[in-house]
């Protein structure tokens, strides 16, 4: 794929194009006042894309904020790309990538960077309030989601699932013996240990899957679009990741190994979130009855 831009660093300026811009696209000010308009990224990015397409055709655009964990594109491939890093007053708010089937030309690229030039400070009232958001509703230990994040999340699952008649299941996880571990090791430690519980339940569940701490040392995982059979496998891939994990809880490389009781329940025709959880919560504690370091089915 060809890269006709480069990777840019892209500031608030005035370029001699803007004029001509004005007057094809129909006024710097209706894009302006778009902008001012919404605080969702994605939305951002596409209204900037359809006010770019009068000026500077394109068949796909993408935007990337590593620290934000977004990678938002839209469109299609193309032979030619252009590339610009955004900042603003020394901040760093992300990549804007564009793409399109024929060469960018060098007019196309300067009435390109004085645009994006103007979607700066929009991006970074949308990138702020995203960081609020994501801290509203991320625990601040794991950097898992919260119980608020919980319950906003298996509402909206479970009416997916029962709009396109998929099924849904609900994990609880409890970390086995965990008052045993800071009364021996101290709370420090014990923090450590959800710190890797948690980052080992992340590396093994889907992209899909959600991760969030419920209280304590229990943690929740939303399996959405899996039946029993595929639902019991990851939940048994998840026990096995934690055991298999040597948990870092020192800054003198000391670990731990610890196992965690898991509890599985699938969404019932007509169960309400709560009610979903409540069964998976008492087979977590069925998994505890029956010795610890394993999944029970609801």
């Amino acid at each position: 794929m060809k890269n006709d831009a480069g990777n840019l660093a892209v500031v608030p300026q005035t370029h001699k194009v803007l004029g001509e811009w004005r007057h094809e696209s129909g006024g710097m000010f209706d894009l302006l006042a778009d902008l001012q308009t919404t605080l969702d990224i994605a939305q951002l990015l596409q209204m900037f894309s359809e006010h770019l397409q009068a000026s500077v055709p394109h068949e796909g655009y993408g935007f990337h904020n590593p620290l934000l964990n977004l990678d938002l594109e839209q469109g299609r491939e193309a032979h030619h790309h252009c590339s610009y890093t955004l900042k603003l007053q020394d901040e760093t708010l992300g990549e804007w990538r564009m793409r399109r089937d024929r060469r960018f030309s060098q007019a196309d690229l300067e009435i390109t960077e004085n645009l994006l030039s103007h979607l700066l400070y929009p991006l970074r009232n949308c990138l702020r309030y995203r960081e609020a958001v994501c801290y509203a509703h991320t625990d601040p230990l794991t950097q898992v989601g919260n119980r608020i994040a919980l319950l906003s999340q298996i509402q909206r699952e479970i009416d997916l699932a029962r709009r396109h008649g998929t099924p849904f299941a609900v994990v609880f996880l409890d970390i086995d013996h965990f008052k045993a571990i800071n009364d021996t090791h101290g709370h420090a430690a014990g923090d450590a240990v959800l710190r890797s519980v948690a980052h080992s339940v992340k590396q093994v569940v889907r992209s899909t899957d959600g991760v969030f701490r419920y209280g304590g040392e229990e943690f929740v995982v939303l399996f959405s679009h899996v039946g029993r059979r595929d639902a019991l496998s990851l939940a048994e891939r998840i026990r096995q990741a934690v055991a298999a994990q040597a948990h870092p809880v020192g800054e003198d490389g000391a670990t731990l190994t610890v196992t965690v009781s898991l509890g599985l329940a699938l969404l019932a025709p007509g169960e309400s979130p709560m009610a979903l959880m409540n069964r998976a919560d008492q087979a977590m504690y069925k998994a505890k009855r029956l010795g610890r370091n394993r999944v029970a089915m609801a």
